[in-house]
């Protein structure tokens, strides 16, 4: 088949943020299906003819104050319909055979995130108007997400029709992300880390700090008894500014248990594998591949339920799940739960968080989206 992949920034690499790591890996990988890859884009790093063509995908000359419109505008100048049997978009554009929802749905996020006066800013307002375009059945035929969650949210919130949406999981690479192989190689990992053996590990990992949660993190750690602070550590990973939150750890008496690492990139399975929980309160996300990634490593995660990967978390059992961010006092009593467990108890949420990673797979996720593409062209040649 010849595909269209619509994403406004793309690497070949799949350098950037995880929609960038996803649209560069499903790109490769139909590739190697034998499938005919064009991605329009306005940025494309790496070589064009090494895996994919390009189409570029210009830039107003004089700047957006709403750049999705604007790249949605101009995706339609350059796109012949009649060149793709499919137009998968990776990014807030229609008309399009499928949408794949990468992003937070706007509309959920806007009263999570900002005043009732923002949906007045023209960068916002483009945006809501564009997507109550994009989910139209007229205008986009079906949609993947890689959650329930906002599966749900589309349809409630837009009426959009249930059975032209297909859940598809992101996967997980099981080369990079697996448990510890033993007891000793944990603890030399947490040698190398410079982390105490007998400390308890509550890792953080975001490269937005504010959007992951940590503020809510640190106030939670801050309202543990005492003796449960003593020996805990919050790790802290990710490039965003450090300053407000180890003020916001100093006034709260956390100057001790707080530890900045800055940003990871090629260690992360380390860090996964030398923690003993990944607490990420996230305040709305479609799905964090950081609680897969942590999941696949055999460490329980403590997220929100507005959190689509909290589908992969059994409260109580392989992790927790709070209504929200903002709910401290929940986040707080279930770290002072998880704290007492003994090691018997720890090992059983070890043991199924690994499960509960074990269906998540990128060549499924593949093979899922390549039988879509192939009953979608079916049902347009019907109704030709």
């Amino acid at each position: 088949m010849k595909i269209a992949i619509i994403r406004r920034k793309f690497n070949c690499d799949g350098s950037g943020g995880g929609a960038e790591r996803y649209a560069a890996n499903m790109a490769e990988r139909l590739t190697a299906r034998g499938h005919s890859i064009t991605v329009f884009s306005e940025s494309f790093a790496g070589k064009e003819e090494d895996k994919f063509k390009w189409v570029k995908v210009g830039r107003p000359l004089i700047p957006s104050l709403c750049p999705t419109a604007s790249f949605h505008k101009a995706v339609r100048k350059v796109l012949n319909y009649r060149d793709f049997d499919i137009i998968y978009s990776l990014a807030r554009f229609y008309p399009a055979d499928l949408v794949r929802i990468t992003e937070q749905i706007h509309a959920e996020w806007m009263p999570i995130s900002y005043s009732s006066l923002a949906r007045f800013n023209p960068r916002h307002s483009g945006i809501l108007k564009l997507e109550q375009e994009v989910f139209k059945v007229q205008n986009t035929g079906r949609l993947v997400t890689n959650s329930e969650l906002v599966k749900n949210q589309v349809v409630s919130r837009f009426g959009y029709p249930e059975c032209r949406i297909h859940v598809i999981r992101n996967g997980v690479d099981r080369n990079v992300f697996y448990p510890p192989v033993s007891a000793e190689e944990r603890a030399e990992l947490r040698r190398q880390l410079e982390v105490p053996a007998d400390a308890k590990v509550l890792l953080f990992a975001a490269s937005n700090f504010k959007i992951k949660g940590l503020a809510q993190a640190i106030k939670a750690v801050s309202m543990l008894p005492e003796e449960r602070r003593a020996n805990l550590i919050l790790l802290v990973l990710g490039g965003d500014a450090q300053e407000p939150y180890q003020r916001q750890a100093d006034k709260a008496g956390l100057s001790g248990n707080i530890r900045f690492a800055g940003a990871v990139t090629h260690k992360m399975r380390d860090y996964y594998a030398a923690s003993d929980l990944l607490l990420y309160p996230s305040l709305y996300e479609p799905f964090a591949n950081v609680c897969l990634e942590a999941a696949a490593c055999a460490l329980p995660v403590l997220t929100t339920s507005l959190n689509g990967s909290s589908e992969l978390v059994r409260h109580r059992e392989s992790g927790y799940i709070v209504d929200d961010a903002d709910d401290v006092k929940a986040i707080a009593s279930a770290l002072e739960e998880f704290l007492k467990l003994d090691k018997i108890e720890l090992e059983g949420f070890r043991k199924k968080a690994l499960e509960a990673s074990s269906g998540f797979d990128w060549e499924l996720h593949a093979e899922q989206l390549e039988k879509l593409f192939q009953e979608i062209v079916r049902e347009k040649n019907t109704n030709v």
